[in-house]
This record gives structure tokens, sequence and C-alpha cells, in this order.
């Protein structure tokens, strides 16, 4: 929109007109200036964020030369970045009248629009300066243009169509950094993480000590479960940029997931070390220490967690959970319940906390706690079968009825239809029992697994073995 100004001003030309000016102003006089120059006081105070003085310029240029529009465009763009949205537009209407073909007019309607959240027209008028600026030859402007209206697409999750305007992009510009940067993230979003690496590569091509773009790569490889390139990745951003804490963060959760708990924990330390006391990393660093069965340590910096942020749900959890571990139960559920109330949507914090009420028998309150699991998440197996085992323990042709009731059975986990023919067995409803195991069975032979855990009898008992024998037979 504004050409940027270079060292201390435009030229020492325009450094004494702008002298002149801001001493005409200071002596309330009246000087004439040339229509040119007026412009470009009105551009500098604008680039300085000096928009009172812009007003002010705009005021007496109007007066001086009425008849040019420049004026009244920069009022319209000082009003859209004070948020005088509507007064920017009914200045931006009468310009359009007057001046149908000016791109400029085009973009700043588009970005009132957008700040109005009315993307329709933002995206319309973003098209018509794109052909406004196509048809006088500016390439330079129509890349411009066109990656507002990209970053318009994303601003309402039009990915594919944020992604069809950054290619045209740079179709012209191959080599547009932001371009590039901005349709990775895209292609992110959409979940085409491979043409998101590809993306990310070539930035980091151009850009080889960008740590923001590493680790991005590293959280694609992350999503892609390719724990080797994402430890790579994130390791370059740290090598850029060792107090990069984002990066130490994500490096610690991969750690976690492979099981490398001691290199999580020097990852989330260092994270300590250079943003302080975090409640989350904390949290996180506590796990750490809980999955290496240290728990005196896990529950120290648990404690800190709920002490630097009592209202995040992961150290009640974290708590409780270690809690029942040691045979304090009572005091379990109480830290289990807190979390649960922190984070009443979260099915998984529902689970564990019916968990710990069933072991100390109180299976009307875990019954609760399972069934508004499943009102978050109707198809969480591991609540199923739970809720399926409370129910067992008073009717199996209760149990019975709530699975085969579920909707969808047969596009649930396999672990529910297991367990399924676990008590159809036990209610004596043997042939059904023996029919759905061997059609499990046949699908995935690791269904044993699954039988076995929940019905260990199962490897004595000959009907179930004759089925693990079908294999042999072929």
């Amino acid at each position: 929109m504004f050409d940027d100004e270079e060292d201390e001003g435009f030229d020492s030309q325009f450094n004494s007109e702008l002298e002149r000016f801001e001493k005409m102003i200071e002596n309330k006089e009246a000087y004439y200036f040339d229509s040119e120059i007026l412009e470009q006081i009105v551009d500098h105070f604008i680039i300085k964020n000096q928009l009172k003085k812009g007003l002010t310029a705009i005021e007496f240029a109007q007066q001086q030369h009425p008849t040019n529009n420049t004026f009244e465009l920069r009022k319209a763009q000082i009003y859209s970045t004070t948020g005088k949205l509507k007064e920017s537009l009914l200045i931006l209407q009468d310009l359009e009248k007057s001046e149908p073909y000016n791109t400029e007019v085009f973009v700043t309607k588009a970005s009132v629009f957008s700040q109005l959240r009315d993307h329709e027209n933002a995206i319309k008028y973003f098209e018509k300066a794109i052909d406004s600026a196509a048809d006088r030859d500016e390439e330079w402007e129509v890349e411009d243009i066109r990656f507002d209206l990209a970053l318009e697409y994303e601003s309402i999750h039009d990915y594919n169509s944020a992604i069809k305007e950054l290619k045209k992009l740079l179709q012209t510009s191959p080599e547009n950094e932001s371009a590039i940067y901005e349709i990775a993230y895209c292609y992110e979003r959409i979940g085409d993480f491979d043409k998101c690496i590809e993306y990310y590569t070539m930035y980091i091509e151009n850009n080889p000590y960008s740590f923001t773009a590493w680790y991005n790569l590293g959280n694609i490889y992350f999503l892609k479960n390719n724990i080797e390139k994402a430890l790579w990745a994130y390791d370059y951003s740290i090598i850029i940029n060792e107090d990069f804490s984002s990066a130490h963060f994500n490096m610690g959760n991969t750690y976690m997931q492979i099981g490398e708990y001691q290199k999580a924990l020097v990852s989330y330390s260092k994270c300590l070390e250079i943003d302080g006391d975090d409640a989350l990393t904390l949290s996180y660093l506590a796990e750490a220490y809980e999955r290496l069965e240290r728990y005196d340590e896990a529950l120290e910096y648990y404690e800190q967690s709920k002490k630097v942020n009592p209202d995040i749900a992961e150290p009640w959890l974290g708590i409780g959970i270690i809690k029942e571990l040691q045979g304090f139960s009572k005091e379990a559920i109480q830290y289990l319940q807190r979390a649960s109330e922190i984070q009443p949507e979260n099915a998984n914090y529902r689970l564990v906390l019916a968990e710990a009420l069933f072991k100390a028998d109180r299976y009307i309150e875990a019954e609760a706690q399972l069934e508004t699991a499943l009102q978050i998440d109707p198809k969480y197996a591991e609540a199923i079968i739970l809720l399926a085992r409370i129910k067992a323990e008073f009717s199996l042709d209760d149990a019975i009825d709530f699975i085969a009731s579920l909707e969808y059975l047969d596009k649930l986990s396999a672990d529910v239809r297991i367990f399924y023919a676990v008590l159809l067995w036990q209610n004596g409803q043997k042939t059904d029992s023996l029919l759905i195991f061997k059609k499990e069975y046949l699908i995935d032979a690791n269904s044993a697994k699954t039988l076995f855990l929940h019905f260990p009898e199962a490897q004595e008992i000959p009907e179930f073995l004759q089925i693990l024998d079908l294999n042999n037979e072929e």
C-alpha cells in the first residue's frame, strides 16, 4: 500500500518540505505545497504510525487539492487502521464510483470487509484488485494481493482455495518464501503431510537457519509418526536457537512417546531453565518421573505444577494416578475427581476416575462416570468394556444386552466384540461366543491376545484353542 522509506527519509528535499509543513502546523499558518509532496507527507505519517498527524495533513491537503482522490483514500485507510470501519467503507464506496478501476481502493475495501468478518465481500474485492492490477501488468502487485487473498481463505478455513492461490503466486514467484511457508501450513491443516514436508523442505533450502521452519518440520514428522525424522528436525531447531523452548518441549513429548523417559526429563528440564516455572511443563516433567517409577520426584513436580496453576487438570490427574498405585484409593479419587471437574469434557479423565471408583467397589459412581464418558465419545472402547464389566458384576444378561444394543457394534474397536464374546461364553452362549471370536481372529490374529487379556482361562479351553489352530490346518 505504501512504499517503505529508506534511511532517515525519502531525500533531503522531502525532509525540507516535511520540516516546512510541521513548522506551518505549529505556527498555525498556511503555505502552499505541491500535491505530490503532500502525498509523500501523508504517507510518511502513516508509515510512522503518526495517524493523528496524518489526518491533519489530509485535511490540509484536501483544502489545497480538493480533486485529488488519493487523500480521501488515505483517510479511509487511516479509519480502517483505527477501527472506524463504517466510516472507511462509506468513503471507499464513493471512491469506487469515481474511480472504478483503482486497485488500491479494491484492496482497502477488501481489508475493511475482512475486519468486519464479511469474508465473502473481502474475497470478492481481493479478486477485483487482482484483475485490476493484472490489467496494468503490475505482477508484483498481483502477487501481494494474491497472498492477502490466500490469507483470507485461511481465515475461513478454506485451505484448498488458499493453496490454489498460493500455487498461482509461486508460478510467477517460485522463491517467494512467505508463500512457500504459508502453503506448507495449509497442507498441514488439510492433513497432506507429504506435501507439507515438501514445502517446508523447500523453504529450509532457502532459509537453512530458520529454527521455526525446522521446528514445524519436526511437528509434521511427529504427526506422521516418523520419530527419527522428528527428533532430527527438532535437534536442528535447537542447534540454531538453543533457547527455543517449544522445540525442547516437543522433543520431550517425542521421547515420551517412544519410552525414552530419561531423555524426556532432559528436554523438559531445559524448557524450565529457559522459561522458568511453567505449570504444564512441570506436569510433563512429573509424568516422565512417573513413567520411570520415581514416584516421590513425580509427586514433587506435580505439586509444583499445581501450585503454579491450580486450574490445569494434568497435575491433579497425575497425583491421583500415583496415589492409586500406592494404594491410597480414597485420596486418589479426590484428585481424579478434581481433574474431571477441571476438564469435564475429557472422556479419558472420566475413565481413569471410573477405574479408581470400580476398584473401590463404588460401582454406581463408576457407572455414572462411564456413561458421561460415552456421551462425550460414544465409541470409546475402554469405557464400553469397563461399563460392561461393572454390569456383569450384577447381571451377565444386562452386560450382554448393553453391548448388543450399541449402535454400529460392528464398526467399534475389535476389543469390544472380543469382550462381548467372553461375556457370551460366561453366560453359556458358547456357540455365539465362538462364532464372534473366530470371525475376529480370522481378520486379525492379535485378537487372541485380547481374548487372553480379558479371559485368561481361554488358554485352557479346547474350543478356543481349536480356532487358534486354524492357520496350522491351512
